[in-house]
């Protein structure tokens, strides 16, 4: 046979191979099968400072001042005016904490008016343990039990005593005090009360809501913002063995990554939402204080770099679900799709954390106008208007919306506004309204009132 002979077999022969190499590459391609199973070998390190950041993350998110029958919130810009109030109450010490009361409506209110004190008010229940882990530098000097509360009051005129009031059921208790200085509060209470605003309380439902009396002028904001791959989280929250196999799937527009049967990572691609569940993580107690406590170290395995912005934002009994959100100069931040919003849910059917890969990390203050807000008696009017009846409102906060930002913009503009709960959903309040004064951005999801 001829050498050309030869050579046009070997080369047939050599393209029959390749194309069945192609194949069976094209049969085996995640795209096709929806799955993909790699090994990895994952080491990761804890951070020590999220240990350290725990009572940041746990602290009250507004601070109030009572003076000549005038309520202010007081606010500081470019920083978190109830942080700073809690840092200078940080070498005081508190030693027995009594029993509850319970106050009559009246009484109850008397007490939240009462002359020359600063509130320190959490945007959630809090337990007793939690506050004594971290709230003063040193913990109590007696052992007391756990409770719920959700506002501190300290009296000026009585400086050796620390109020734990509970909003909802209208419970106080007095705690003893030594080693209080009050000079440092003083004089933080003095430079935050220029930019502080006037404000009310009102009751809505089992909770008292800020209503700012006249307009206010809010500065608006801007942060880094902080994109992670799926791959990261993965790194950080499937377990660390060696060669563990994770399993890789695209199912729609998700893609999901599972270890085993008891770890699933789910990535909703369009949103950059992520949910991690981990059935091994069974959690049959229904109180406050281990959710707390399984929520914050849920948290921190997701090793956020900005978690000094976070706050505990609220707790849902019945879903047992623990959210956290983070903050601006002392407000919290709002975005349609949940960036900037961490919740988990520990459970007896395992723990799961939602959050999003976008998150903010370093604020950048911006020089634009002050953005002019209306009275809450203003807000809660227009939606009375539209239908919205005031015992359907469940609460309303004043914080910052969360731009959508483009695709390739590293910065978050963060816009002032109303925020109103209304069946367990927070939204602008002009996204409520059925009017013309809706925005491009909310046009295309508008609630209908309630009935």
């Amino acid at each position: 046979m001829k050498l050309s002979g030869w050579i046009l077999r070997v080369s047939l022969i050599a393209m029959i191979a390749l194309s069945l190499v192609f194949t069976w590459l094209i049969w085996q391609n995640p795209s096709r099968l929806g799955r993909e199973e790699t090994t990895a070998v994952v080491q990761t390190k804890k951070d020590p400072n999220i240990a350290k950041l725990k009572s940041t993350v746990m602290a009250p998110t507004a601070v109030y001042y009572q003076q000549n029958a005038q309520k202010w919130q007081l606010f500081e810009a470019d920083n978190d005016a109830a942080q700073t109030v809690r840092l200078s109450m940080a070498k005081w010490r508190l030693g027995t904490v009594g029993t509850a009361v319970r106050l009559s409506a009246d009484d109850f209110t008397k007490l939240l008016a009462s002359q020359d004190t600063v509130q320190l008010h959490y945007s959630g229940m809090i337990t007793y343990h939690t506050f004594n882990s971290g709230f003063f530098n040193k913990k109590a000097t007696a052992t007391n039990g756990d409770f719920q509360f959700d506002r501190l009051l300290f009296d000026f005129a009585h400086p050796d005593r620390l109020a734990f009031i509970n909003d909802e059921t209208r419970q106080v208790r007095y705690g003893n005090l030594s080693n209080a200085n009050t000079a440092a509060l003083r004089q933080t209470v003095d430079d935050t009360l220029p930019n502080a605003f006037a404000i009310s309380e009102m009751r809505l439902g089992t909770r008292q809501v800020a209503v700012y009396r006249d307009q206010i002028q809010v500065q608006p904001y801007a942060y880094l913002l902080d994109q992670q791959s799926a791959n990261h989280y993965v790194a950080l929250l499937m377990p660390a063995q060696q060669a563990s196999a994770i399993d890789s799937r695209e199912i729609g527009a998700e893609t999901v990554y599972t270890v085993g049967t008891n770890y699933r990572l789910t990535l909703t691609t369009s949103s950059g939402l992520m949910e991690f569940e981990n059935a091994a993580s069974a959690n049959r107690k229904k109180d406050l204080q281990t959710a707390l406590t399984k929520a914050y170290s849920g948290l921190g395995s997701l090793n956020l770099l900005g978690l000094n912005a976070v706050r505990y934002f609220s707790y849902d009994r019945t879903s047992q679900e623990t959210t956290f959100r983070a903050f601006a100069q002392g407000l919290p931040i709002f975005n349609g799709e949940d960036n900037g919003k961490v919740t988990v849910a520990s459970t007896s059917s395992g723990l799961q954390i939602d959050f999003s890969t976008n998150n903010l990390i370093v604020p950048i203050p911006t020089q634009q106008a002050k953005t002019t807000l209306p009275t809450t008696a203003t807000v809660l009017a227009q939606l009375k208007k539209d239908g919205y009846a005031t015992t359907g409102i469940q609460d309303i906060v004043l914080g910052y919306y969360w731009h959508t930002q483009a695709a390739d913009s590293q910065v978050v503009a963060l816009t002032p506004t109303y925020f109103v709960e209304i069946n367990g959903e927070y939204r602008r309040y002009t996204q409520w309204l059925a009017s013309g004064m809706l925005d491009d951005d909310s046009k295309a999801n508008t609630a209908q009132p309630l009935e």
